[in-house]
């Protein structure tokens, strides 16, 4: 791939372009790393790429093989300049003398030209008579031209006169708009809104500023949107072809050139002031190219990124070679297109692997891609639309969705994880036996077969998944600590294991459940340690039966019997025992503590089998779906997940909603998901805690004492000590320990009013962006570590710029740094993170500080990231391998150096 800090074509084109600024040849500089024939105008430089640019063009041109960047230009450089832009400069009269008034001076090899800006418009004579008349003494020519000045030149070269009449008499939103020339205050305006000049530091226009070469370069590029001027060796049209050796541009004539890339290839967009690579190319856009007169490109420009093409999508019927037509099957019509033979399509499959024409089998859905630049449109690229991908690989299953057969496998040699489709008849084998595609799980090592694109069979070679046994309870012997069951599909015999000290029970939503909850009956799953004993037993069909609200009616301590009613009024009888656990706001109490809390009118929720009550809780709280919050009546109505819908009269409650200061309860919305605390008698809501989701950055986690400080989206920095019921979560869902929320990443909260209750990581991607597919909603991504990854961001991901919400996905480019991540309503969010040149100064603690480069700059320093990544090209370095003096580009994401690359 060709870079754009090379220079070493320029060294055969000096015999052309190192003139004086507007004179003659007079030396040949020696080839330097930057992208212009000129000394002085270093690699990176703000104005290289216009520079570079003009310089092919001839527009510019030097002396002694320098450019004098910060020179002043003077009117009648300016005026040349002007000209040559428009194509003209031959056609000024440069034979005969010129006649002007003895006040207005110009250098002899100057006249010629101002005097056909005269006559073409550029300049109008009483202006600039009278303008020299005020400056009696001077000589106009050679007098800098100003901001203001050069403004209004270029408004007009560009023909925009009428927008600067019609906004003569509107003021600039610069803080220095009274010191703009009230005659010239349309040209800026104009030359604001056309987008030919910017404003400088503080919100100023400076309009009587001196106008240095590199500025006036750069303002004369973005003057070429504007003009056709039909430069040597110049070309604009389409890309259809871009690879690292060729690009490959068709013209609106039809006519197709192949362009060589070379070494010294500049590549650049016309969104951007800076050079780029071969990535910021975009195939079917439009672009401009100059070539180096021997074939190759010298400079390629994208102009525009929407494709100049529409595509057809059909069966394919047949491929004629002698007649250069593909015909395809398009519902009931055959539609014929026709190619060109000298450049002949593009042809991949669907995974981009490259094919001939002769490749494609019969009856395949193909793609077709046909030009709009034509008026006869033919086809410059064909998609089969299946995969001719066949082998077969090794590795770790990272996810597995069987319901829509997609299996991510990170190979165990290359490290790169892959999706891919796994065929609806495909083959799953572990021990030599063919199982069934629920065996698969996520962390098995596996072999496996992929014939078109899809996998055909996978081997499963190691397995994580501990060893289950399902089963029906005969008996459980607490005192010899055994369980016997009877294997289902098995001969029926009573099969014995030993249970784990340390053994899990679940029944149903039975909280604590232990050994002592199984019965004979009971239908379970139990998995195994490795010593074989059970470490986990799972009721599957739950014979515990749950009754929601009970009222009590009376409890007998002694003989240990519970009646109470039911929602409907109808009386039950519970016995308790030994083995009945009762409950108090989420805390196991003491069946002593509960007897005396048993009386008449109490409310409780009883989880029972048959006549027992294995789990009584006193209902402090209702959690559940607001369906309605009639404030007249002050009544909240909660759907609880149990389908049980219950209304609680409330008076003044207190409120809490994360992110609102002071909420009350009108604040509360049919469809919140809510916690409603109740007072001690249980007649009134006394607290609502409304749920939300929202999004935090870690800054600090202490697992120790469970305790972790997150950064809001405004900024807001908290610190919470969590308690043992807040669940924390990996990012596929699974159970994770707070220590894995390392500093500089992102967690989702489900927080309970203020306080959060659910943790879950978010896996975010930073990265430089290698191509971006906004049809297919995809962004090749290099990241750090130097993969190449494909992440699906779909068709419309919000795109945030310096803070701005962007359009569409087309608004990230390659090159780009970006930042891919979830937000808390699972919408993808991309975050364009801008660099900035600067010269390395020093590292102080987590402190980096840079040389400032003008006294305007108070602020020259950041601070690292926790994951910065510091890099030369691919070569990671370290803080201490920064010198002072190094030329660096510094990412900063949210206040924080997240990458810096040495140049």
């Amino acid at each position: 791939m060709a870079l754009v800090t090379r220079g070493k074509t320029w060294v055969s084109l000096i015999a052309l372009l190192a003139l004086v600024w507007t004179g003659t040849v007079t030396g040949v500089p020696s080839a330097s790393a930057a992208a212009t024939p000129f000394s002085d105008v270093a690699a990176g430089h703000w104005a290289e790429k216009h520079i570079a640019k003009l310089a092919l063009q001839g527009i510019v041109k030097g002396n002694e093989g320098k450019f004098d960047l910060n020179g002043s230009v003077t009117r009648q450089d300016a005026v040349i300049m002007a000209l040559r832009l428009l194509g003209l400069e031959s056609k000024a009269d440069t034979g005969g003398a010129i006649a002007f008034p003895s006040t207005f001076n110009v250098s002899n090899y100057a006249s010629a030209y101002v005097d056909y800006a005269f006559a073409k418009g550029l300049l109008n004579r009483n202006e600039e008579y009278a303008l020299a008349e005020k400056e009696k003494g001077g000589s106009w020519g050679t007098a800098p031209a100003t901001r203001e000045w050069i403004a209004r030149l270029l408004v007009r070269a560009v023909g925009k006169e009428d927008e600067a009449t019609a906004a003569k008499g509107r003021a600039t939103s610069f803080a220095d708009n009274a010191a703009i020339d009230p005659a010239l205050l349309g040209y800026v305006n104009a030359a604001v809104s056309l987008g030919l000049v910017k404003g400088t530091d503080g919100n100023k226009f400076d309009p009587k500023g001196k106008v240095s070469r590199a500025t006036a370069a750069t303002l004369i590029s973005r003057a070429e949107t504007f003009v056709n001027t039909a430069f040597p060796n110049q070309a604009s049209g389409i890309w259809i072809g871009i690879a690292p050796d060729k690009l490959t541009l068709l013209q609106a004539d039809g006519s197709i050139t192949t362009y060589a890339v070379t070494d010294s290839t500049l590549f650049s967009r016309a969104d951007s002031e800076k050079l780029t690579t071969l990535d910021g190319l975009t195939l079917y856009g439009k672009a401009l190219v100059i070539g180096d007169g021997a074939g190759g490109a010298a400079y390629a420009e994208q102009i525009d990124d929407t494709p100049q093409v529409k595509t057809v999508e059909g069966t394919l019927v047949v491929v004629s070679a002698t007649k250069h037509q593909i015909s395809i099957l398009n519902g009931e019509d055959v539609q014929t297109y026709e190619y060109d033979p000298e450049v002949p399509p593009v042809v991949a499959d669907a995974e981009n692997n490259p094919l001939t024409l002769g490749d494609l089998p019969s009856s395949a859905a193909v793609k077709l891609v046909v030009d709009t630049v034509r008026a006869n449109g033919k086809v410059v690229a064909v998609t089969l639309k299946q995969s001719t991908v066949s082998k077969s690989g090794q590795g770790t299953v990272v996810s597995w969705n069987s319901s829509s057969r997609l299996l991510t496998v990170k190979d165990e040699t290359t490290g790169i994880a892959e999706t891919r489709s796994v065929s609806a008849s495909a083959t799953y084998q572990k021990d030599g036996n063919y199982v069934g595609q629920q065996v698969l799980k996520v962390g098995d090592t596996i072999a496996y077969e992929i014939r078109n694109g899809e996998i055909t069979s996978v081997v499963i070679t190691k397995s994580v998944a501990a060893n289950t046994i399902t089963g029906t309870i005969f008996k459980v012997d607490t005192s010899a600590k055994t369980i016997q069951y009877t294997e289902s599909g098995g001969s029926g015999n009573i099969v014995l294991k030993f249970y784990a000290d340390n053994v899990k029970v679940k029944i149903g939503d039975l909280t604590d459940a232990t050994v002592n909850d199984l019965i004979s009956g009971d239908r379970v799953t139990m998995t195994l340690d490795a010593n074989g004993k059970v470490a986990t037993v799972e009721v599957n069909d739950s014979t515990v039966s749950t009754m929601y609200g009970a009222i009590v009616s009376s409890y007998d301590a002694d003989a240990k019997v519970l009646v109470v009613k039911d929602a409907a009024g109808k009386a039950k009888a519970f016995s308790t025992g030994d083995s009945t656990r009762y409950y108090l706001d989420g805390q196991l109490i003491s069946a002593a503590n509960a007897s005396r809390m048993l009386y008449k009118n109490k409310k409780v929720d009883i989880g029972y089998i048959d006549d027992r009550a294995v789990k009584i809780t006193f209902i402090a709280k209702y959690t559940g779906t607001v369906t309605a919050n009639n404030t007249t009546t002050k009544t909240l109505t909660l759907l609880q997940a149990n389908g049980v819908s219950v209304t609680i009269p409330y008076t003044t409650p207190k409120i809490e909603i994360y992110g609102q200061s002071s909420p009350t309860y009108t604040n509360i919305a049919v469809g919140d998901t809510v916690t409603a605390l109740l007072n001690s008698t249980q007649d009134f809501i006394s607290t609502v805690y409304v749920q939300r989701k929202a999004q935090f950055e870690v800054v600090s986690v202490d697992p120790a004492n469970s305790k972790i400080t997150l950064k809001s989206a405004s900024g807001t920095i908290n610190e919470w000590t969590l308690g043992t019921e807040t669940v924390y979560l990996d990012e596929n869902g699974n159970a994770a320990s707070l220590g894995q929320f390392p500093a500089g990443s992102f967690v989702t909260a489900t927080m309970l009013g203020n306080t959060p209750t659910v943790l879950k990581y978010v896996p975010t991607a930073y990265g430089r962006v290698v191509s971006v597919d906004a049809a297919a909603g995809t962004i090749q991504l290099q990241t750090n570590a130097g993969a190449t990854v494909q992440q699906n961001v779909g068709a419309s991901p919000l795109v945030y710029k310096d803070g701005v919400l962007q359009p569409s996905l087309s608004s990230v480019r390659a090159e780009d740094r970006v930042e891919i991540r979830k937000d808390e309503q699972d919408r993808t969010v991309i975050t364009i993170v801008p660099g900035m040149a600067k010269t390395f100064f020093r590292i102080d603690g987590s402190l980096l500080y840079w040389k400032v480069s003008s006294l305007s700059e108070t602020n020259n320093f950041v601070k690292l990231h926790p994951q910065v990544y510091i890099h030369n090209a691919t070569t990671t370095l370290t803080a201490s391998n920064l010198v002072n003096g190094d030329a660096i580009t510094i990412y900063i994401l949210r206040g924080q150096a997240i990458e810096v690359a040495k140049s």
